[in-house]
Formats: C-alpha cells, structure tokens, sequence
C-alpha cells in the first residue's frame, strides 16, 4: 500500500512538473500608426467597431497604463523592437524622412534577431520607418521577410492623390518585398488584403515547422499627406476595403485594421495555435490632433494645463500648413504658394503626437495567452513600450541582456492580481525636440527630457510645450509640475510640490544619472539627400507601371 502511494505521489508531481513547464509561445506583435487610446471599442471608442481586436482583451489582459517610450514614429518603434531608449541609438530628434541616409543602426539588437536565435521564423508585414536604404531594411534587422512601406502614408503620392511636396511627380510612395520594390506607388485598392495575405501565409508556412515571430506594423491609421489637388479633409484616409472610395474616414481605417487582425486571429483558430501563441496589440503613439477628422481621438487626455496657459491665437496646423499670421484667433491655416485655407486648432489643444502629454503617451494595449494569460483580466500597473522585449525574451527563455531600459513584466502579465515585479517605484523618461534653442538647426532646438514618471501615477513635467514646432515656446517649470495621472488623465489640475517634498528632491538626481547613461550619440535622423529617395524607375519617374496620369506627364 506504502509503494502504491509512492508511486502515486512520484505520478502526481512529474505530471505537475510537465504541465509547469511552458512551451514558448508563438509570437504576433500587432502595432498601430497613430492610433488613439479610446479609438477601439474595449477602450471607449464611441464610433469605431474592433471586435477582433476587442477579443485580445476579452480573452486576454487589458493593459490600462501602457505607455509609448517616446514622442514620434521612428523613435518608438526603435524602443518597442530593442527594448532601448531611442536617445541612446541616435534616433533623434525627428521620424526618419523619405531621403533619409540612416536608419537603425546594425549594431542595434532588434526583437526578431533575439528570436531568431532561439530558431524562430520571423516576419514583419506593414511600415517599417526604420532606415530604408540597403542596410537599414528589416532583412538586415532579423526579419526572414518583409512586405510593407518603408516609412509612414504620407511619406509619397498614390494615383489619385498627390503630395504638394511631390514637385516633379516622382516621389511614389513604394511597396517592397524584401529589398526590392514591386509596386510603385502602392495600390491602396488592395493594400489592406496583401497585408492580410502577407501575414497568414507565413503563420501557414511556419505553424507545424517551428515556431514564429510575426510583427505586423500596420500602416492604419496615418493619414495621406497634403494633397496637391482637392480638399485635405475629404481625402486624407485611405480605407478602401469597406467603401471602395475617395472618401474613407478615420472609422473606416480603424476598421479596415482590425480586419487585418481578424484575419491573422482566425488563421490561428483554424490552424488550432491559439493556445500556442501570444499576441500583443499597441499602438506606437497618439493621435495627430492637428490633422482633426483625419486621426484619432485623444479621449479624456486633453492636456488641459497646456491649453489653460497657451496664447488662445497660437496656431497648430495639419502637416504642410502654416498659420495664416502669428496672431489668428480663427486659427486660419493656408498651404505655402497656394490660397488653400483650413482651420487648425489652438496649440494649447495640440497635445497628441509629437508632444509627450498623455494623449500621446497612454496607448492601448492587449495581450493575449490563451492558458496561461487569464481572460478578461485588467492591470493598472505602469508599463512602457521598453517592455516588450525583455517580457517576451523571458517569456521563451532567453536571457535578457544588461542594456536594455525596459522591465520584464511576464509576471504580471501571468497574473495581474498582483504586483509580482515592483512598478510603484518605477521611473521612466520622456524626451522631445521643438525647444527654443540648443545645438539642433531649427526647428529642433534640442532633445531633452521634458517630463518623467514615476511609479504608477505621478507625472513630473519639466518643460511644457505642444506638440511639433508649433510658435508656443517651452516653459521651464522649477519646481516641477506634478500631475496625478491616473485620477486626473487630463493634466488639469497639478498637484502642490509641497505636498510631495522628497520626490521634488530626487527629480535632480533622477534626471542627471538618466542622462549620464545617454552616450553622445549622433542625431541620425536629421541627416539625409534627395537620392536616398526610393525610386524603382528613373525612366519612370519612379513607377513601377504606367498609368493615364504618365501618359498626361509625357
């Protein structure tokens, strides 16, 4: 009977031991351009419909206090695929241009090589906006493949919507397979069903081979750039799965995205890997407030401070817009060269992308482990866009390098009930450019912290200002400006520095040893030349077929 139960007890426990010990996981990284805190439903979006992408969140964990690890394109997703403060790797002070001469740098360690070396396959379907010239390309970043654009939808002209920086109508925004473009301008008509395409195929390819790293960097929601002919507002989203028009709004982007996701997540589902696989959802940064019906919503992240305290006539314009005069309380905006006018917005009111105001920083996020992530769960703890790798590098097992700035949080993710890694203390940075003055040519001025957080609510501004370069000019604040984010996410009423005397007296010290680890780094984004611009075609002006619009040229 004693060897019975032996036997029984040595049973149990081997069995115990091979249930806990997980399998590393497939992973499917989801990010969007530009999107919103509250443009998807299971965050409050009060138009948008994202049921594939509210699923994460109903089977998943809702992560309500993610923040992005900087304050524009480039920059962000430089951090969420090293795990590195952007600062650190030269990626200031702007996004990468469509001429420019660098990109992330080689020696940079992306989340794809880490995986690759645990004999992952890896992809990436979408924007890129990392670098674009040869060496720069996700195949030389630890991506097997790519489909996508190398940088955001404004960044070229598409037939039926030119740039009014397009001068000599070759500057076409291209679609590359790899490192060579095959279609110049990209095809907005099927764009979105290549993307959905694109990316079930190689969960096909891989799913019973080994396991997989699919990072699908949607092109949603950035807007098209100004256009040279026709109104900005009418025609600067680019949906055309839904109506097949001109005409697409913001909603029909936002649902066109979470299309693509639903086909990623039922290619799961019929391959029977969804238990096998993680999928994260994030976006890289906020709304750009300036472009109105053209993006997203800043939801109850107004920044109120900013626009309690701005001149009431400064002027925010959409991209390419100046202000009419400096004075304009009609925040009149009018295109260089042309008498085109629209309206922009105060300044004080520009505080999504660009700035490092809340709308800008808390993004949306979700994960999803089907039987190992407990479904319908929510965590309010602080994380950053820095978390991605090390979470998931410890998550399949691998050992997380000393130099990255990010946390793991697999803990929490595990199990959100509690705070198995300690967040409350946590400190994080925010930089930005668009000062005054520095080192930088203008408009740049220079990239400094404007602003920290520390632990799990308390926001400490520095330096004030909206977003881009806008004639508001940054206001120091000594002492620092305290914000309760958590119970006042608009920034309207600041706390009393008196009340919190030993965190005033750290800011210093926390601020100086933060940027003692920021090696002199080269500002690799300002640095760039009209023949870095892609071009499939000379002869072609940079097409990759012909078109009525060619025919007209010559």
């Amino acid at each position: 009977m004693k060897a019975l139960i032996c036997i029984c007890v040595i049973t149990l426990s081997c069995l115990f031991h091979v249930s806990s010990e997980r399998v590393p996981p497939n992973i499917v990284l989801l990010l969007a351009d530009n999107l919103g805190y509250n443009d998807i439903s299971i965050f409050g979006a009060p138009s948008s419909q994202t049921p594939h992408i509210d699923r994460l969140g109903l089977e998943g964990l809702k992560l309500n206090n993610w923040n992005s690890a900087a304050h524009l394109c480039s920059a962000s997703r430089a951090a969420i695929l090293t795990g590195r403060y952007p600062a650190k790797m030269g990626i200031f002070p702007r996004v990468f241009r469509v001429d420019a001469e660098y990109g992330l740098l080689p020696k940079e360690i992306t989340l794809a090589e880490y995986l690759r070396d645990k004999n992952y396959s890896t992809s990436i379907v979408g924007k890129w906006h990392l670098g674009h010239r040869p060496e720069y390309l996700p195949t030389n970043q630890g991506f097997d493949e790519w489909t996508g654009i190398p940088y955001h939808m404004s960044g070229g002209s598409v037939d039926g919507h030119e740039c009014f920086a397009d001068t000599n109508r070759s500057m076409w925004l291209p679609l590359y397979e790899n490192e060579k473009i095959v279609e110049q301008p990209v095809n907005l008509e099927t764009l979105a069903k290549r993307y959905a395409d694109r990316a079930t195929s190689f969960i096909e390819r891989n799913a019973k081979k080994k396991p997989f790293f699919l990072f699908m960097s949607f092109s949603h929601v950035h807007q098209l750039c100004a256009p040279k002919f026709g109104e900005e507002q009418a025609s600067c989203q680019w949906s055309k799965r839904k109506n097949g028009s001109d005409t697409s709004t913001f909603v029909d982007a936002v649902e066109e995205m979470d299309w693509i996701a639903g086909q990623i997540l039922q290619k799961l589902d019929n391959l029977k890997i969804t238990n096998e696989t993680l999928v994260l959802f994030t976006s890289d940064n906020g709304p750009w407030v300036a472009e109105q019906e053209c993006s997203g919503s800043k939801g109850a992240f107004e920044g109120r401070w900013l626009y309690d305290n701005t001149d009431r006539a400064c002027t925010a314009c959409p991209s390419d817009y100046l202000p009419i005069s400096p004075s304009n309380e009609e925040h009149i905006c009018i295109l260089p060269g042309t008498n085109r006018k629209l309206k922009g917005v105060p300044c004080g009111a520009d505080t999504g992308l660009g700035s490092v105001w809340e709308a800008n920083l808390r993004m949306p996020a979700l994960v999803r482990w089907p039987g190992q992530i407990q479904g319908g769960t929510e965590s309010m703890a602080i994380m950053s866009s820095l978390d991605v790798v090390p979470t998931i590098l410890s998550i399949v097992k691998q050992d997380i390098p000393d130099n990255l700035d990010g946390m793991d949080l697999s803990s929490i993710w595990l199990d959100p009930s509690r705070y198995a890694v300690n967040t409350k203390d946590r400190v994080l940075f925010f930089w930005r450019d668009g000062f005054k003055s520095g080192p930088l040519p203008s408009p740049y001025g220079r990239f400094d912290v404007a602003a920290i957080k520390i632990g799990d609510r308390i926001k400490v501004w520095l330096w004030t200002k909206s977003s881009h370069y806008n004639e508001d000019v940054e206001m120091y604040h000594d002492p620092p400006l305290l914000f309760d984010v958590l119970s006042d996410p608009g920034e309207a009423f600041p706390l009393s520095a008196d009340d919190y005397p030993d965190l005033v007296a750290r800011i210093p010290r926390l601020v100086a040893e933060h940027k003692k680890s920021i090696p002199q780094t080269f500002p690799l984004a300002l640095y760039h030349s009209i023949k870095y611009i892609p071009c499939s075609n000379k002869e072609t002006n940079c097409r990759t077929s012909t078109s009525l619009s060619d025919i007209e040229l010559a």
